[in-house]
């Protein structure tokens, strides 16, 4: 990270479905929230814009096309990662055949020497799992020295991760990478449905008094099903502050150990 004026993060893995979306909001572009940086998040898919959700986050996002047309593609990428933004970065690559297309382009334009960190999520199961070391290894034959971090994603139980990720734990290559769990939860769809990251919304005060304000009104008026809903999400919003002390902080920790080669 010496002599850079930002930091390149791509989250990145064969399989749709895994997880980077989450990852790449929730985990990565919040650390450099945590850390008080500039961060854009870019998302590299023609399809999913999961990102525009978030329209009340601090994170400015952007969705880019990826050209199909490998020549095209290569351009593209050489001009993401030479323009002359200051700003940290989060990259959330589209999965199957962008995925690919994507890294063959980082590969052939040598811009994977600007690339800071690979994040590589997956959601548990055998053929899930497979796909992630596929992903690891077109990294690692592109730059043999990448730093790497993973991601087990999904996570039902955290006491019991070690039999959802059962193929994980048991591949020698594999688990020598560091890697973050990062647990399904209400307050991420709570995150979704109010437009900002769950690091936010767990220190948000005002947006949990706006919420009990309408759950004091919805008693006044014995309104049952607001105040169900309501009091539901007063729950689920606190919850958001214990995934962010229990996961989301942990998982900065983790991101910064990894990037400053500790891990």
């Amino acid at each position: 990270m010496k002599n850079q004026k930002n930091v390149n993060v791509i989250v990145v893995n064969t399989k749709g479905g895994a997880g980077k979306s989450t990852t790449a909001m929730q985990i990565v572009s919040t650390y450099f929230l945590a850390k008080g940086q500039g961060v854009e998040l870019l998302e590299l898919d023609n399809q999913n814009q999961d990102a525009k959700i978030f329209s009340k986050s601090k994170i400015k996002t952007t969705q880019i096309n990826v050209d199909a047309n490998a020549k095209d593609l290569n351009q593209t990428v050489r001009d993401l990662f030479l323009d002359e933004n200051k700003n940290n970065r989060g990259m959330d690559i589209g999965g199957n055949a962008t995925t690919s297309n994507f890294l063959q382009s980082l590969k052939s334009t040598h811009m994977h020497n600007m690339v800071d960190l690979f994040v590589i999520p997956m959601s548990g199961g055998s053929q899930d799992f497979k796909n992630a070391k596929d992903t690891l290894e077109m990294i690692l034959n592109m730059k043999s020295n990448a730093k790497i971090l993973l991601v087990l994603s999904r996570v039902r139980n955290p006491k019991r991760v070690q039999f959802q990720y059962g193929d994980f734990f048991q591949d020698e290559k594999s688990k020598k990478y560091p890697y973050i769990i990062l647990p399904e939860s209400d307050c991420i769809d709570l995150s979704r449905k109010l437009k900002k990251t769950v690091y936010e919304l767990a220190q948000d005060e005002q947006e949990k008094e706006n919420i009990n304000q309408k759950l004091l009104q919805a008693f006044d008026k014995n309104d049952k099903n607001s105040i169900y809903s309501y009091s539901l999400i007063l729950e689920i919003f606190e919850d958001s502050q214990h995934y962010k002390t229990e996961v989301i902080d942990v998982a900065h920790q983790m991101l910064d150990e990894v990037l400053n080669g500790k891990k």
